[in-house]
């Protein structure tokens, strides 16, 4: 029996916007309903899908061993434009495809943040188990990708831990905060509010707490949550419909919610500021679907950055790592290399698909090619 080829299809901060990637999100409740249509898709045996602030991706193990450019990508392109009713040709350009060991040096270079808007970063590889979890548990997932998701954990901790890749700030809710300090210089004498109580909230608050921020307030729709988080970082829970008051008095705004509609508005804004007697207001939305009203920009002393905006940042910290950059993806090319030679041998020839280390020159026997920094994900046309 041979065994079946792996497909990749995504699009992420590289090849498309925040306003295009939240209308192809997977909100986490009808991630099991998009798991059963993926099955559903002729040749996908297992089907994953990774759906985060900068990239929405689909993993399929195929019985179909076509390459990368055949039926499989095609159809499962499909099924992304289908699942969010959108044409197949509106994903032109903004959609990239791997296959077989190319797909696998994907999949582990996400694991280890060497893809992230912030190379390095750790809440990706909590993203990646989640989506292997939450695809294991709908019975999406069996012995193929069982395996890969499995390998790709064990190389994100690998990599993190012999390379320096990890080091500075490391995640989007550090790199906000970094944001702040850069208008404010010193958060002593700021006040602060955080709307919501998620992850990336979570790492915003340990941030803000580890540059001393003068006060934070946190508010959040549930009020246990919310007190929760304000009483770990020291600060007070504001109730999520008094969020306006607390509004009146901040000097930041940061709003990491999974609400799908805005919380708040350019309308609401205005009001806000002339309340405020045109007082600065700096808002840092790292939600997707964003939950800031982009128009607030327009605002008269109402400065908006959205995850997007802070690419300038994220720049500024990958300067700082690109000398482990190389080094780590050395590391995930040999892995990959592995892992894909013991996929690729007959299923009676396999023996737990651990692989074991090569050298990064043997990668290309493996069908997993020396990575290029300077190399994008290869877009898929409709033709393709």
């Amino acid at each position: 029996m041979n065994s079946p080829d792996l497909v990749v299809v995504g699009l992420s901060h590289k090849t498309a916007p925040v306003a295009v990637r939240e209308r192809l999100a997977f909100p986490s409740e009808r991630t099991p309903e998009a798991l059963t249509r993926l099955r559903a898709v002729p040749g996908c045996m297992e089907g994953v899908i990774l759906s985060t602030c900068n990239r929405v991706e689909i993993y399929v193990a195929s019985d179909q061993h076509a390459c990368g450019d055949g039926l499989e990508v095609e159809s499962v392109k499909q099924f992304l434009a289908d699942f969010h009713d959108r044409s197949a040709r509106a994903l032109d350009g903004i959609c990239y495809a791997h296959s077989g060991g190319d797909g696998v040096r994907h999949l582990f270079g996400v694991a280890s943040g060497l893809d992230s808007m912030v190379v390095g970063e750790g809440e990706v590889l909590r993203q990646v188990r989640g989506a292997y979890e939450a695809a294991h548990a709908a019975g999406a997932t069996s012995r193929w990708l069982n395996r890969l998701f499995q390998r790709a954990a064990y190389v994100g901790k690998l990599v993190r831990t012999e390379t320096q890749i990890a080091r500075g700030a490391v995640s989007v809710g550090s790199v906000g905060v970094e944001l702040a300090r850069r208008i404010f210089k010193d958060l002593s004498q700021k006040r602060v509010l955080l709307i919501g109580a998620g992850e990336l909230g979570e790492l915003a608050a340990m941030h803000l707490t580890d540059h001393g921020v003068g006060r934070m307030l946190v508010a959040n729709r549930s009020w246990e949550r919310g007190c929760a988080l304000a009483e770990r970082f020291r600060g007070d829970a504001v109730a999520f419909d008094h969020r306006w008051e607390a509004m009146t008095e901040a000097d930041i705004v940061i709003a990491s919610t999974s609400a799908s509609s805005w919380i708040v508005t350019r309308f609401e804004v205005e009001a806000l500021m002339r309340q405020r007697r045109g007082r600065p207001l700096f808002l840092i939305d790292l939600s997707v679907p964003r939950n800031i009203e982009p128009s607030v920009n327009a605002v008269e002393n109402a400065y908006l950055y959205d995850i997007d905006d802070l690419q300038t940042t994220v720049e500024a910290n990958l300067a700082m790592r690109r000398s482990e950059l190389n080094r780590a993806w050395r590391l995930v090319e040999a892995e990959a290399a592995a892992f894909y030679a013991a996929w690729s041998m007959p299923v009676a020839g396999q023996h737990g698909l651990v692989g074991h280390r090569v050298d990064p020159k043997d990668a290309a026997a493996s069908g997993v090619g020396v990575h290029d920094a300077g190399t994008g994900d290869r877009p898929v046309s409709a033709a393709a």
